[in-house]
């Protein structure tokens, strides 16, 4: 009996069912790992941008810190701003109502002058002009001084109280000349306020002799004689700044050498640069004719210092120092018209 040999039909079932399983889990499997780079590109993506967050609370925060800043800079600027705008309103008011009670006077000078003395008589706007003096003082010292203090080999504590009693020494002639423009005043009232200043001055000079000893006090009083040549050449030099045409530590060193020693050579008739050799008389001194001669012969000595300067500059620099040189003759003539008519001398048309 022949045996028919029939197939199992449940293998090829397990056998497909397997393929599809394992193609379902390739498929699968590929989805998943697509879904999960997916997932982690988005993590990813997710963190840099709660970082720039970050950064930028960060920043915001900065700005909105600034901003406060600002906001209170700007409202301290306005307040000093309206302030000051005050201050100028009265000084303007001040001097507008004395120009108008002179409007008759023809002489446009006088009646600034005279609006000038009405201020110096406010004494709010006095101490605010000693304010303003003292601070502009202040620094020109720190300036001027510093390479005296550095060749006494002074301290810090002994450099900054030095500094003060010479500072006090400037601001009393400063008061002098307020209380000389405050008025209507004779010769007899300027001369006792000359004679105080003097008296003022000699008790300070003895507080720095003290302080300095003989020795360093006669180093002081030869450098004090250079002082005004310092301050010129000081002048020039930030007038010249920086680049090619800016003096040296040495061209200054050189230019205030040979302006002193020519100054000190010079003969004036009237040395108006030198209050050691005026009188208290000041309008005996403040005549047409004596400002008149000062100027000339302080031209002359300008052509002096042109001639040290030769062999000192370039010829970039000669050429701005000779044209600074006019610039400040044209202001010493300026400053004594004016001083000439606050103390009532006239000088004419120069």
């Amino acid at each position: 009996m022949l045996s028919v040999r029939t197939e199992n039909p449940i293998q090829p079932m397990k056998n497909s069912a397997i393929f599809i399983l394992v193609a379902a889990a390739v498929v699968l499997g590929g989805l998943y790992l697509r879904e999960n780079r997916k997932v982690h590109k988005a993590e990813s993506t997710i963190a840099d941008l709660q970082t720039n967050v970050t950064e930028l609370e960060a920043r915001l925060g900065q700005q909105e810190t600034r901003a406060a800043s600002l906001q209170t800079r700007l409202k301290t600027t306005r307040e000093r701003a309206v302030a000051k705008a005050e201050e100028v309103s009265q000084l303007k008011q001040t001097i507008t109502n004395r120009g108008d009670a002179d409007a008759k006077d023809k002489n446009p000078m006088a009646a600034m002058m005279k609006g000038v003395g009405e201020m110096f008589k406010n004494p709010e706007m006095k101490e605010f002009v000693k304010s303003q003096q003292k601070t502009v003082l202040s620094g020109m010292l720190d300036k001027t001084y510093a390479p005296f203090f550095a060749q006494l080999g002074l301290t810090t504590e002994q450099s900054a109280a030095l500094k003060d009693l010479v500072l006090n020494k400037s601001l009393v002639d400063a008061g002098a000349g307020m209380e000389m423009m405050s008025g209507e005043m004779d010769a007899t009232n300027r001369a006792q306020i000359f004679e105080q200043a003097k008296k003022e001055k000699d008790v300070i000079d003895g507080q720095i002799k003290q302080m300095l000893g003989d020795d360093n006090y006669k180093q002081y009083e030869d450098y004090q004689k250079s002082i005004p040549e310092r301050m010129t050449i000081g002048m020039f030099k930030d007038q010249q700044a920086s680049g090619a045409a800016a003096l040296t530590p040495d061209q200054e060193a050189q230019l205030v050498q040979a302006m002193s020693d020519e100054r000190q050579k010079f003969k004036f008739t009237t040395d108006f640069s030198d209050q050691s050799k005026l009188t208290s008389d000041l309008a005996g001194n403040l005549t047409k004719e004596k400002m008149n001669q000062f100027l000339q012969e302080q031209e002359q000595l300008n052509q002096q210092y042109m001639s040290r300067a030769q062999s000192v500059l370039s010829a970039e620099q000669l050429g701005s120092y000779g044209k600074f040189l006019t610039n400040q003759l044209g202001m010493q003539k300026f400053g004594l018209d004016m001083a000439s008519k606050m103390f009532g001398t006239k000088t004419g048309n120069n």
